[in-house]
């Protein structure tokens, strides 16, 4: 039986996950981040997404964008992943390697040989079987049918990508992308059917869609400081309010918190620069 899913990454909006599910999606597939292990090169919304994908009870996977180029970036790519799979949870709809070059990164660097693209392939796919996380290979039917067409990668799960009406690809495969323009919300996603039973194949029990007290206050907390993030330096406030800042800082209006540390959340910012720009106003009105 075929389980409708999406993948998704920062590029995608802010995901609402109960629309997804309410419009029949059952599992994501989450990408953590693209190339090499750089933080810069983090999905800026992975943990968001993996802890709203919980909170909605969707089962998830996760995927890594590759840009590597030889058997050394492979492996720092799987590094990246493992970093990040070591902040979630087991991921019941495994981890997957996303092989393709939708921004011609490798062809306009030479492009690897297929020997060579196989070789990337199976040594991310080995270092994280070696770490124990059931692993899969996305790539299109064009690069699954050529580049990736070796024998040696037959051991691992894929997940193809042909947006059509069937399938075309003859080999197995356990996840089969089949549209990029899923419409939620107003928005395209890419939509994919599952085959396998993948929670059953990793080991994982189903999500939970009921969260204890403490995991409900842990969310508010972490949204409350994604809405209002402390400046803890002056370069962290915006550059609309430091000249402001700093010159409440000039007349000791803000001392900080010790050890040169500003610890200023965003609220409170926003409440001194207006009492200082009224202030100013005042003044101005007032000299004659």
């Amino acid at each position: 039986m075929a389980i409708k899913g999406v993948d998704i990454s920062e590029n995608n909006p802010v995901v609402d996950f109960e629309k997804l599910k309410a419009m029949g999606v059952q599992f994501a597939l989450i990408r953590c981040g693209y190339g090499s292990d750089i933080v810069s090169q983090d999905d800026s919304r992975f943990l968001e997404n993996v802890r709203k994908a919980k909170a909605a009870g969707i089962p998830y996977g996760v995927y890594l964008y590759s840009y590597a180029l030889t058997v050394a970036d492979a492996r720092s790519e799987a590094a990246h992943t493992l970093r990040l799979l070591g902040q979630i949870d087991h991921p019941a709809y495994g981890v997957w390697f996303d092989m393709e070059d939708a921004d011609d990164y490798k062809a306009r660097r030479g492009m690897p040989s297929n020997n060579t693209l196989v070789d990337i392939c199976d040594t991310f796919c080995r270092e994280l079987q070696s770490a124990g996380y059931y692993v899969g290979i996305y790539a299109s039917l064009s690069w699954f049918n050529n580049q990736l067409s070796d024998s040696r990668l037959d051991k691992y799960d894929r997940w193809v990508a042909q947006w059509n009406s069937t399938c075309d690809y003859k080999k197995p495969y356990g996840i089969w992308q089949f549209t990029d323009k899923l419409m939620v919300g107003g928005y395209p996603f890419d939509a994919n059917w599952a085959y396998k039973d993948y929670p059953a194949i990793t080991g994982t029990k189903k999500e939970e869609s009921e969260l204890t007290e403490a995991q409900v206050k842990k969310l508010v907390q972490d949204e409350c400081s994604r809405l209002n993030p402390t400046y803890n330096t002056l370069a962290d406030v915006p550059s609309y309010w430091r000249t402001d800042i700093e010159k409440l800082m000039d007349i000791s209006a803000i001392k900080g918190t010790g050890n040169g540390r500003l610890g200023l959340t965003r609220s409170e910012a926003k409440s001194a620069v207006v009492a200082l720009r009224l202030a100013e106003q005042f003044i101005e009105r007032n000299k004659n």
